[in-house]
């Protein structure tokens, strides 16, 4: 199984949401996580963690097209393989899309974010009309700031395009994200109690559901 976490756009918390559900969802199925980001953070963010002495995350940087298309070709249902693409479009970031069994994009609920989000329903648009079929990513709203309350606007936002649909779970601005990555730790790891660590494993038990993962 593929999953990818996907958006044309940078900085809006792909390769963090990548790391915590890798480590999450490893509890349940073999996982493998493939480091398509330009700016390589889970790669570092890795490095951090072997040198805190904690064990290595099984996270592979691929830099050439026919490697990462050996990966795919092999996939099997007793692995889940999570892709981190980058902040941009490319030949690498669309085969990841086409190749997955889910999709997930994160959203803040900043105008530029949804504006972001109009730009990746064109890539999705058009790899669907190459595919001949409807290829759909589940958006989670996240770096939300705790105070808010009423998601309707957003919610409304996101199902306005056939090529999008929302999760559940709602990932809120918590410094434990940024100070738990720091130490080469998953926010689990780092702050078991604490409410980053409760979306992350509300987030994981969604995404295990959708995947028929147990």
């Amino acid at each position: 199984m593929i999953l990818t976490l996907s958006h044309q756009k940078g900085g809006v918390g792909k390769s963090t949401i990548a790391w915590n559900l890798a480590f999450e969802l490893s509890k349940n199925i073999d996982v493998k996580v493939i480091d398509l980001d330009i700016q390589q953070s889970l790669s570092v963010a890795n490095d951090i963690r072997v040198n805190s002495g904690l064990p290595s995350m099984p996270i592979e940087k691929i830099e050439s097209p026919d490697r990462l298309t050996k990966l795919i070709q092999n996939d099997t249902d007793d692995q889940l393989i999570i892709i981190d693409s980058g902040g941009f479009d490319s030949s690498f970031n669309r085969i990841a899309i086409v190749a997955s069994d889910m999709i997930i994009t994160p959203i803040s609920d900043k105008p530029f974010d949804l504006m972001g989000l109009k730009k990746y329903e064109e890539i999705l648009q058009t790899l669907s009309d190459i595919q001949k079929e409807t290829i759909q990513s589940h958006v989670i709203f996240n770096s939300i700031n705790p105070s808010m309350r009423r998601f309707e606007e957003l919610i409304e936002f996101v199902e306005s395009s056939k090529h999008f649909k929302p999760l559940k779970t709602i990932l809120r601005q918590r410094v434990d994200y940024a100070n738990s990555i720091g130490s080469g730790k998953t926010v689990c790891e780092y702050k078991p109690a604490s409410k980053a660590a409760q979306e992350i494993l509300a987030l994981a038990k969604e995404v295990k559901e959708l995947l028929n993962i147990f």
